[in-house]
């Protein structure tokens, strides 16, 4: 026999994540989805729990910034122990948005050329009243 007031619960059971074991995840740099997987539930949760729960929130930040920190000691030991750059300078465009400047800088050698352009679209104007 049912009680009146037992009340019936509506929805999937709370999924709890480790925070230690997601911000060793974080750390390595892995995507939401592979966070996911690792959890073995919905990317949409991992995300809801991402924007509402400030602890999640805060060990996915941390983990992701000493991920990043990691990665930068590690381009300047490469740097240091083989002076070959080159997979520094690739993992660092790639995890931690470096990238190459190239300035594009354009030279007017005749200084004339505006003026000359100007004053051919106002006699052009004048043609077209007479």
């Amino acid at each position: 026999m049912k009680k009146i007031n037992e009340v019936k619960k509506v929805g999937r059971p709370r999924t709890e994540i480790n925070l230690d074991n997601l911000e060793k995840l974080c750390r390595l740099n892995c995507t939401m989805p592979e966070i996911a997987s690792y959890f073995d539930i919905p990317l949409r949760t991992l995300e809801d729990k991402y924007t509402n729960e400030p602890k999640v929130r805060k060990a996915i930040d941390k983990g992701r910034n000493q991920g990043k920190l990691s990665l930068r000691r590690k381009q300047i030991q490469i740097l240091d122990e083989t002076n070959n750059a080159t997979m520094a300078i690739w993992l660092g465009k790639q995890l931690l948005g470096q990238r190459d400047k190239h300035d594009i800088v354009t030279e007017d050698i005749s200084t004339n050329k505006l003026s000359e352009a100007l004053a051919i679209a106002e006699r052009m104007a004048r043609d077209k009243k007479e």
